[in-house]
């Protein structure tokens, strides 16, 4: 059953109950009522007979003192009015225990409306001996309906007692009824709240706990068992399988990573004993020309500039260095290059001095400077010109190198980062054999994929290559691994 489905059950049980017991107590209570207005309705009806006998006799009685026709109609009224009260006392005072009397009682209440009347005709007729004989009839016929009325009210007083004490029993009844039907309610209530929520907390806090787990690293967690069918079971699933899925992507990437560290620690170890022989051989006859045709200073300059390129050619390649010591080495190596090239090209750098000391992989420059050299502006007669641009953007810095030179074709453009480019780059006589697909690799890896590296040329303008690091200071943050 699904969650909504489960909210609405429960609360229109939880109506209908209490609608159920409200409705209950309404009706008990409704019923004593209406036993009381009867009881009382009895008493009511028995003393307006009472009274109106007496009416009745003061009536005939005045119209016999005054003979006037305002008196006979209104002894008219009065009888009239006691004739209906006697068909109401069918309807309200007789019952099974008292239905002798009653019937007394009304025999006794016709009597005496036709002694009544017999004195009224007997009076207009002038027959003194007639009417004053029913006249006194009539007197007795009141005094019994008195007498009997006090009875009847006496019998109903009686059972208005045993009534009153019965009403009394099933006010408390109800009262404890009602009680005990409110604490059961709330018992029953907090029974099936308890019971629903306990269905949807239970899985709610295992999948919690099991989140816990994972956002720590620990994907250890049992299955989630939900066993009714709704929303929760569905989610416990995709969380498991989810947890399932990551774990196995954890493991592949691992065994990737192991992968990929080996390759890497090869190829570095490979290119650490690797030094371009065609770079040396020209850098060599360079120094042989230069110590030829000059005195010994610029040719000790150039073999210092060799020396500390070598050296850090042949340091440790899985270290990072600041910009500041790649711009240096660049331009050592510029300055070799010069002493090749002359005025042909010329070198810029247009730095922000502050962000100089964002650490990036060793040799990161070069090789991108080296093929601005020898794809870019080598041809050239003069003219030539190289730029290295380094400034923030955001949390990045951005190092652009740019040249004017005879650009790169499209199809070239696309295997830029092919995996054979070292090959290529030892070939075309690149000092550190390394090319820009493990250029842009190494800084992905020291990055952990927060840099980039693209590439844009054109036969036009030249090339320029863009690279994107974030900007990282403190030693041992992030080291490249």
């Amino acid at each position: 059953m699904k969650i909504q489905a489960r909210f609405i059950l429960f609360f229109t049980l939880l109506v209908l109950l209490m609608n159920g017991v409200a409705f209950y107590l309404f009706h008990s209570s409704q019923r004593t009522i209406d036993d009381y207005h009867t009881s009382f309705e009895r008493f009511i009806v028995l003393n307006e007979i009472s009274q109106q006998t007496n009416t009745v006799y003061e009536a005939m009685n005045t119209f016999l003192t005054a003979r006037t026709q305002e008196e006979l109609t209104a002894y008219a009224t009065e009888r009239k009015i006691l004739s209906q009260e006697k068909e109401e006392l069918l309807e309200t005072v007789k019952n099974e225990g008292n239905d002798q009397i009653v019937t007394n009682y009304e025999n006794m209440i016709e009597s005496f409306l036709l002694e009544c009347d017999i004195t009224v005709q007997a009076f207009q007729r002038q027959e003194i001996n007639q009417y004053s004989g029913h006249l006194n009839e009539a007197a007795q016929i009141s005094a019994f309906i008195q007498e009997t009325t006090l009875t009847l009210i006496n019998s109903e007083l009686t059972d208005y007692r045993t009534f009153y004490n019965e009403m009394d029993q099933k006010s408390s009844y109800l009262q404890w009824m009602g009680i005990s039907l409110f604490v059961s309610m709330i018992l029953v209530s907090f029974l099936m709240a308890f019971w629903f929520s306990r269905g949807i907390t239970t899985p709610i806090h295992e999948l919690a706990a099991a989140a816990r787990k994972l956002s720590k690293g620990d994907f250890t967690a049992s299955k989630v068992t939900v066993h009714s069918k709704n929303e929760l079971q569905l989610l416990a699933e995709t969380f498991y399988r989810m947890q399932e899925n990551i774990r196995g992507l954890i493991k592949e990437i691992k065994q990737k990573s192991e992968l990929d560290q080996l390759l890497k620690e090869m190829e570095l170890k490979s290119l650490q004993s690797q030094m371009n022989p065609h770079f040396l051989f020209n850098t060599l006859n360079t120094i042989s020309r230069r110590a030829y045709i000059e005195g010994a200073d610029q040719t000790s300059e150039l073999i210092e500039s060799v020396a500390a390129l070598l050296r850090y050619n042949l340091g440790n390649l899985a270290k990072d260095v600041t910009l500041e010591e790649e711009l240096t080495i660049v331009r050592e190596y510029f300055f070799i290059q010069k002493s090749r090239f002359g005025e042909r090209v010329t070198f810029e750098v247009i730095a922000d001095e502050s962000i100089l000391d964002c650490r990036i992989p060793v040799l990161t420059l070069q090789p991108i400077v080296e093929n601005a050299f020898i794809h870019g502006v080598e041809s050239y007669e003069a003219g030539g010109e190289i730029t290295i641009r380094i400034y923030a953007e955001q949390d990045e810095v951005i190092i652009e190198v740019l040249d004017n030179g005879v650009g790169i074709e499209k199809e070239r453009l696309s295997q830029i980062f092919s995996e054979d480019e070292r090959a290529i780059a030892q070939r075309q006589g690149h000092s550190t054999g390394l090319g820009m697909q493990n250029v842009r690799k190494r800084i992905e890896l020291f990055s952990q994929q927060a840099g980039s590296m693209t590439v844009e040329s054109s036969q036009e303008t030249g090339t320029t290559v863009r690279l994107n690091v974030p900007y990282l200071t403190r030693e041992g943050e992030e080291q490249f691994a």
